[in-house]
């Protein structure tokens, strides 16, 4: 765990000015508006990493690392394990900006970063 994006990717990221929590179940919901831009649906596989203190949100396996895989509910939510939440030290009640990557072509889509770690 840690691999650094800059490493998987050259994406380059845009704020989307939208945030996302993790709830007490531990699930993150994606935003419906970015659901329906990625084409994400419900019971879509997703492949989370980590890069430092950020979680890379992806639906395309990545060479080389060692995937974390999640599925979306018909909320659109993925459950995120503990192995990550421990890394980053999160609890329920996490806030994360989201950045969406410009390139689609390019391995991860979606990039939540921390800005409260939770109650």
């Amino acid at each position: 765990m840690g691999a650094n994006a800059r490493d998987l990717t050259s994406q380059d990221w845009v704020n989307t000015n939208l945030v996302c929590r993790m709830n007490k179940a531990f699930s993150v919901t994606v935003p419906k508006k970015l659901r329906e831009q990625l084409e994400l649906e419900s019971h879509s596989k997703v492949i989370l990493l980590i890069d430092h203190e950020q979680v890379l949100v992806s639906t395309k396996t990545i060479d080389e690392t060692l995937d974390i895989q999640s599925h979306l509910n018909e909320n659109g939510s993925f459950y995120l394990p503990k192995e990550i939440r421990d890394y980053l030290h999160l609890s329920p009640g996490a806030t994360f900006e989201i950045y969406m990557g410009e390139d689609p072509s390019e391995p991860c889509e979606l990039l939540l970063k921390p800005i409260i770690r939770g109650v």
